[in-house]
């Protein structure tokens, strides 16, 4: 695991770590929510064809106005602040074809910035937003996940499975999603996974638990985010 805190260092970290390791370079972004470190990173480390590479806001989206060959990010991040040019940059991007895995706490990100949902799937709506119809949460809730499509590539392998994590609720779901896992919470969002092919070269994973530490150790949840990311970069 590597952390950098200038995107002009990606495309020399990305080509000395695939001439030496022949991993796949995944790029994960982080800031502007707590998260067990330990546990997260352990989970990670399990993934042994991938290789992360961590940057940190309020650097992170500089990511955008540089000139990368990193095709999968891996958003566990939490933030408003973003330039336009950034905005743009990373439209570009999306048009271009790049491959999206947005985890647990990234949904209320960029509250203004109805691109980002629309690449996500969904809204969470904070309440400095919409005090009448704002979205809420609850922590430490046992909940099932339940395999709506167990044949498409990210849920093979994958039955299911207990959950003791957060729930999000009464947030906003796009139509255009395709929903892998739900649950029977009555309280809870549904669905839990959904996927979207944006184009033929832009696939997006939302994946709602997540907050851990619990769930990162349970070996379905780890095997939904691995598929989930090789399914997003498989686009050649």
């Amino acid at each position: 695991m590597k952390t950098i805190f200038s995107a002009s260092l990606f495309i020399c970290i990305l080509f000395q770590t695939f001439a030496q390791n022949e991993k796949i370079p995944v790029l994960l972004f982080t800031g502007g929510h707590d998260f067990d470190r330990k546990a997260f990173f352990e989970m990670l480390n399990t993934f042994e064809n991938l290789d992360f590479t961590e940057v940190k806001h309020p650097d992170a989206n500089n990511f955008w106005l540089e000139k990368s060959d990193y095709k999968i990010i891996l958003f566990y991040d939490m933030v408003q602040e973003i330039s336009p040019e950034q905005m743009e940059s990373f439209n570009r991007k999306v048009k271009e074809g790049i491959g999206m895995v947005f985890l647990h706490h990234a949904l209320p990100s960029y509250q203004h910035w109805e691109n980002y949902h629309q690449y996500l799937g969904g809204t969470y709506v904070e309440p400095s937003t919409n005090p009448d119809k704002h979205s809420d949460y609850r922590h430490d809730v046992h909940f099932n996940l339940k395999v709506l499509d167990p044949e498409h590539p990210i849920m093979r392998g994958i039955s299911d499975f207990e959950v003791f994590d957060e729930i999000y609720i009464n947030v906003h779901v796009t139509e255009e999603v395709n929903g892998l896992a739900e649950t029977d919470n009555p309280e809870s969002m549904n669905p839990l996974v959904w996927y979207q092919e944006i184009s033929p070269k832009t696939r997006t994973v939302y994946i709602q638990p997540g907050h851990g530490p619990q769930v990162f150790y349970n070996p379905q949840y780890r095997k939904l985010l691995l598929q989930s990311l090789l399914w997003v970069g498989n686009t050649n």
